[in-house]
């Protein structure tokens, strides 16, 4: 059986009022990435309120796993907390919009060079499944070299 390249997702956004500080009254951050969940159309709809938060799911986004990009998915689940890496932007407002879910490190670090906001959510576990069989199926570790020294004294008398 071979893995799909593909993976449906939404994302949950939150809100959160910030109190004793002179410049900053909310805070938003990406909190979770849900399995399959939602139509292809990119959509925000709230699913939580109170007063101390409110919550967005917002539907439409796919995770896409790319066979040069293996050795960054191996890492991801290697490490001590496998993530999911929402990238989101702020238009106007203060509201983050995600526009791309990604499970691979160098793809989050290379938005984050561009200063767009990178947040990092706990895997599903189908989305670890998922990935997993992914990289069994497609990965190749790089065979390492052993490089020879160069002698850096003479030997002549």
């Amino acid at each position: 059986m071979i893995a799909a390249d593909t993976f449906p997702v939404s994302v949950i956004t939150c809100w959160q009022p910030v109190e004793g500080m002179r410049w900053v009254t909310e805070r938003w951050r990406a909190v979770g990435v849900v399995a399959g969940a939602g139509d292809a159309s990119l959509s925000r709809s709230l699913i939580h309120s109170s007063d101390s938060e409110r919550q967005y799911l917002w539907t439409g986004f796919t995770l896409n796993l790319y066979k040069d990009d293996t050795e960054s998915y191996y890492s991801n689940l290697r490490g001590a907390k496998p993530g999911v890496f929402v990238i989101c932007r702020q238009d106007d407002g203060p509201e983050i919009i995600p526009f791309l879910v990604t499970v691979s490190y160098d793809e989050a670090a290379s938005y984050m060079e561009v200063d767009d906001q990178v947040f990092s959510v706990p895997v599903p576990p189908e989305i670890y499944v998922w990935m997993e069989q992914y990289v069994v199926q497609n990965y190749v570790p790089e065979q390492r070299k052993k490089r020879k020294r160069k002698r850096w004294h003479a030997t002549e008398k």
